[in-house]
C-alpha cells in the first residue's frame, strides 16, 4: 500500500467517525418494541420522552408509557415478554445480559398500570437476579409466567400462570404456583392469598405479534392460559387458640444473643387469620408488642396447615412473673406429621414455597436470596442452606428426630402434613459479631 493510499483510508474512517459519532458510543439494546398499539411513550433517563415506534430498541434506564389506549410489548435480548396495558408506566430500572449468571440483571419498576410477563434465560441462569418492583410488593420468581395489577382501590393482584413466582411486602415472602393469586394491600402488610386473579386483557385479533402470555402452540391452544386452575378456593380464617400445633422460633435479645424456642403440643398456642399472635414453649409464654407480619398455606380442618412470620418486637414471660425482650422473632408454625406418617426410607427435595425477610439483631433488614431443603428420612438427616444478605447459614446434618429437625446453633424447624409434605424452619447466623435470622417454609 503506497503512503497516498494509507492517508486517503485514515482520512475517510476519521470523515466516518466526525459524521456517526453515536455508533461508537450506543448503548447496548436491552429489547425491542415487538407490538404498538395506541398512545406509547418511551422516557430515557435524562428525562426527554418521545413516541416509541414498532421495532424501536429499549434501552436500560428507560421508561415505558402507555396512554388510556395504549399497549406495548418488548422483547428482551435474553428471550423474555413484557406485555404493558393502558395507563402503564414500567421502567427498565438495570438490564444486563452477558450470558452470566453472576453479572446478569433483569431488574424492572412497575409503577402503575398492569403487566404480563415471561422469563427469559437471566431468570433461568440466576433467578435471583430477576425482581419486578412494585410501591407495595417485589416479585421474584421460581418459573415463569405471570401478571401484575394495580387495582383501583392502590392495592396490588399478583397471579402465576406458569411455574412458580416469590411475592414479598411486609417482610414476608409468599409462594405462588400456577393458578394462584395473592393481593397486597401495602407495603407493611404481607400477601394475602385470594381466587380473585389479577386480570390482564390480551389484544384482539388485529395483533399482528404473540403477546406475552397469550402465546398459541401449533394446535392452537395457550401454554399458559392450559396451566390455570379453573378456580382458587378461598382459604378461610385460621383463628382460634389450639392444643395440635407445633411451633419453631428464633429470636434476638436486647444483648444480642439468639436462642430457638418451640412450642410442641399440647401447649396453648393462638393464630388471628393464620398469623401467630401467643405461643407457650415448656419455660416461658411469648407474645407480640406490635403487629406481625404473616402468612400461611393450608387449612387446619385439613391438617396441611403452615405458617410463618415476625414478630419486630416481643415479649417472653417467664414464671414468676418476670418477662424480657424477644425481638425480631421469626416463627414456622403447623400441624406436625404424626410418627405413623413419617417416612422411614428413602430422600425427598423440598422447593421454597414462603419466608421472611432475615433480620439482624441492629433491626437492619436483608433479603434471603436462595434456599433449599432436603431430607435422607433412611440415614435420619436433612440438609439445608440458606443465602442471605447477611450471610449464608448451611448445614449437610440436620438430626431428624420424630416430626422435629435441628442443628444445634442454627437450624431448628418441623415436618408437617401427611408423609412429611412441608417442612418449615427458623434458623440464626452471624455477621462480625451480630447475629441475624429468618424463616422459611419447604414444599415436596
Amino acid at each position: 500500500m503506497t503512503t497516498s493510499n494509507h492517508l486517503q483510508q485514515t482520512l475517510l474512517v476519521l470523515a466516518l467517525a466526525a459524521i456517526y459519532p453515536i455508533q461508537a458510543g450506543a448503548a447496548a439494546s436491552a429489547g425491542i418494541a415487538q407490538f404498538i398499539a395506541g398512545d406509547v411513550n418511551v422516557r430515557s433517563a435524562d428525562g426527554k420522552t418521545g413516541a416509541l415506534l414498532k421495532g424501536k430498541d429499549i434501552e436500560s434506564g428507560q421508561a415505558i408509557v402507555t396512554g388510556a389506549n395504549g399497549r406495548a410489548q418488548v422483547r428482551f435480548s435474553d428471550g423474555g415478554l413484557i406485555s404493558l396495558q393502558p395507563n402503564t408506566e414500567f421502567k427498565i430500572a438495570s438490564y444486563v445480559d452477558k450470558a452470566d449468571p453472576q453479572e446478569d440483571r433483569f431488574l424492572v419498576d412497575l409503577l402503575r398500570g398492569s403487566m404480563r410477563a415471561i422469563t427469559g434465560l437471566i431468570g433461568k441462569r440466576n433467578r435471583a437476579n430477576y425482581k419486578v418492583t412494585t410501591t407495595t410488593a417485589t416479585i421474584g420468581i421460581r418459573g415463569s409466567g405471570f401478571n401484575v395489577v394495580y387495582n383501583p382501590d392502590g392495592s396490588l393482584g399478583v397471579s402465576a400462570e406458569k411455574d412458580a413466582i416469590e411475592v414479598c411486602s411486609g417482610g414476608v415472602c409468599v409462594g405462588v404456583v400456577a393458578g394462584e393469586s395473592v393481593r397486597v394491600n401495602s407495603s407493611s402488610e404481607p400477601p394475602v392469598r385470594t381466587q380473585n386473579r389479577a386480570s390482564v386483557p390480551t389484544p384482539g385479533s388485529a395483533q399482528d405479534v404473540v403477546t406475552a402470555g397469550n402465546q398459541t402452540s401449533s394446535d392452537g391452544t395457550s401454554p399458559l392460559k392450559d396451566t390455570r386452575s379453573p378456580t382458587v378456593p378461598a382459604v378461610p380464617p385460621q383463628t382460634g387458640t389450639f392444643t395440635n400445633l407445633l411451633v419453631a422460633a428464633n429470636y434476638t435479645t436486647a444483648t444480642n444473643s439468639t436462642f430457638f424456642e418451640s412450642g410442641t403440643p399440647p401447649a396453648s398456642t393462638s393464630l388471628v387469620d393464620g398469623k401467630l399472635t401467643a405461643f407457650s414453649s415448656s419455660s416461658a409464654n411469648f407474645t407480640p408488642n406490635v403487629a406481625v407480619a404473616g402468612s400461611s398455606i393450608g387449612t387446619l380442618t385439613g391438617g396441611d396447615f403452615v405458617g410463618w412470620g415476625v414478630w419486630l418486637t416481643g415479649t417472653k414471660t417467664l414464671p414468676g412473673p418476670s418477662t424480657s425482650s424477644a425481638n425480631r422473632l421469626h416463627y414456622v408454625v403447623g400441624i406436625p406429621t404424626a410418627s405413623s406418617l413419617m417416612p422411614m426410607t428413602g430422600t425427598a427435595a423440598y422447593t421454597l414455597i414462603g419466608s421472611t425477610a432475615p433480620t439482624r439483631y441492629d433491626g437492619v433488614s436483608g433479603v434471603l436470596s436462595s434456599a433449599s431443603f432436603s431430607a435422607d428420612f433412611g440415614a435420619g438427616y436433612a440438609s439445608a442452606s440458606l443465602v442471605t444478605t447477611f450471610g449464608t447459614v448451611s448445614s449437610s446434618y440436620i438430626g431428624i428426630s420424630g416430626s422435629s429437625f435441628s442443628s444445634i446453633g442454627k437450624i431448628q424447624g418441623n415436618f408437617f402434613g401427611a408423609n412429611a409434605a412441608r417442612a418449615g424452619l427458623v434458623y440464626s447466623g452471624d455477621q462480625s459479631g451480630l447475629y441475624f435470622s429468618g424463616s422459611a417454609v419447604f414444599q415436596k
